[in-house]
């Protein structure tokens, strides 16, 4: 089904280096955000809404040759640290054992998580980064009134990435920083927390993989749907084999949004732009381009959310099968941009065809063009949803509910057979207990790259015009070739990666 909006045009189907904090020369390869009131009301929302990590909802407005190279190379704290690490002293219960967490990134989404790992009492949350003056000096009131200690307050991640006293970080940035910044953690020693969606570009996530297996790096991916119990239970009901044999999925997520204002405003006081642009493009600001809403929808920084969204229902779909790790997979797909231009130009929706290996289909689509499809069988529709058909029933899983073709299937609290997914009630804690134990991520960076290369390559299917051959083992395209250049993007400054 083809849905047309007015005011659309269709379009079918080595090394890391961190010098100083100014960039400014172009250079191939990677890489910025916020409303301040709507980001604060978001964050708060946010925090509000997962008290209960059970049943989950997200509000978002918003080789180096030694470690000690990097770490030279980064300005050092003027104080001394108030915290000794975690792995140096005993006692469970000590003040200086929790985990020490720093946050890079304090907007609406920053701010929510930072009142989350507030909560979790084997952490303490030492250093905030943001470029914005105001945020960083807000979210250090939150630490202080919640934990009774002042944080330090940064401008620049990469000097709270130099106290070694932190073990662990929390990203929750613009798009397009996601990577960067967590490629900088995990060369400095640091366990990432990193929100969803992964990587500006498929080599970005390429790098992070390799960095965080070098380096033994704890990674869980900002997709807290793992730990809604009823999507856990609905996951190893289809592993399980109650649907049969898997035929087909549906996956959907909600549609993106044009306009924007590309009308230059001035830089407002307190924040560092150069350093909230980063590696993107340096364009004029405007009132929308530091807004969420521009973090989202412009390609200087974002997918769009057929990868901003998208990374949650894919998150399920991979969660429950592995088709897409065994073979060849080919990308068809339309999509609709945004006209006239403004500043919002990411795809507003989508409609691919995605077929694994063995023939497995999955249809990838914006809520617009799934609602009428998903109703013929479901009764409630949701704005996000993954759908597995079986050869004998179906199991449709969204964070706002759940539906199968047996429904008693879901009274079940622990289904028959003998796979089980790794799963933890509390998505927060979680990260904290596997830094602690150096156990593995409910949410692991292997499961993020593969969920997040469905999204890239069905928007690289979209803009072609044509289909996408993807070999997932050499991780590159096989047809047409010519799109491997598209698994890079131009960068403004040194913010290298491989």
């Amino acid at each position: 089904m083809e849905l047309m909006a007015a005011g659309v045009t269709r379009q079918t189907s080595s090394s890391l280096r961190w010098p100083a904090p100014r960039p400014g020369i172009p250079r191939k390869n990677v890489l910025g955000v916020v409303n301040e009131a709507a980001m604060l009301m978001a964050g708060t929302v946010l925090a509000t809404n997962m008290k209960n990590e059970s049943n989950v909802r997200e509000v978002k407005v918003e080789d180096l040759t030694s470690r000690r190279r990097f770490l030279g190379g980064v300005i050092a704290a003027a104080v001394a640290p108030q915290f000794i690490p975690s792995r140096v002293l005993g006692g469970a219960t000590a003040p200086s054992n929790k985990i020490q967490l720093g946050h890079i990134g304090t907007g609406g989404q920053g701010t929510g998580l930072l009142h989350n790992f507030l909560s979790v009492e084997g952490a303490v949350s030492v250093a905030i980064a943001d470029p914005y003056k105001e945020r960083r000096e807000r979210s250090g009131g939150i630490v202080k009134q919640s934990q009774q200690h002042e944080p330090k307050l940064y401008n620049d991640f990469r000097e709270l990435l130099a106290d070694k006293t932190i073990d662990a970080v929390v990203i929750a940035t613009p798009d397009h920083w996601h990577v960067p910044a967590g490629l900088a953690a995990v060369h400095a020693g640091k366990d990432v927390y990193i929100e969803k969606p992964l990587g500006h570009t498929l080599a970005q996530n390429r790098a992070l993989l390799a960095a965080c297996n070098i380096h033994q790096r704890i990674f869980q991916y900002g997709t807290q749907q793992r730990s809604q119990e009823l999507l856990k239970r609905g996951i190893e009901l289809v592993l399980n084999g109650y649907i049969g044999d898997l035929q087909r999925i549906d996956v959907w997520a909600p549609a993106g949004a044009g306009g924007g204002s590309l009308d230059e405003i001035p830089v407002p006081a307190g924040l560092d732009y150069d350093m909230y642009l980063g590696p993107a493009p340096m364009k004029p600001c405007s009132k929308d381009r530091i807004t969420s809403a521009g973090s989202w929808y412009c390609s200087d920084y974002a997918l769009g959310f057929i990868a901003g969204w998208g990374a949650h229902p894919l998150d399920i779909a991979i969660w429950g099968m592995d088709y897409d790790q065994k073979g060849l997979t080919k990308f068809r797909g339309t999509g609709d941009f945004p006209t006239p231009k403004a500043l919002f130009d990411t795809c507003t929706s989508w409609d691919v065809n995605i077929e694994f290996a063995g023939g497995l289909p999955m249809h990838f689509m914006s809520n617009n063009i799934a609602e009428p499809i998903v109703k013929k069988y479901r009764k409630n529709f949701e704005g996000d949803g993954t759908t597995f058909f079986g050869s004998k029933g179906w199991v449709s899983l969204s964070r706002g509910g759940v539906d199968a073709s047996n429904p008693e299937w879901f009274k079940l609290h622990e289904c028959e057979g003998t796979k089980r997914v790794l799963y933890h009630n509390q998505y927060y804690k979680s990260f904290v207990d596997s830094v602690r134990g150096r156990t593995p991520s409910i949410a692991p960076i292997a499961d993020a790259v593969r969920s997040d290369a469905l999204s890239h390559l069905s928007l690289l299917a979209i803009k072609s015009g044509g289909e996408i051959v993807w070999d997932p083992k050499g991780y590159r395209i096989i047809s047409p070739e010519a799109l491997n250049a598209k698994m890079t993007c131009e960068v403004r400054g040194p913010w290298e990666q491989s």
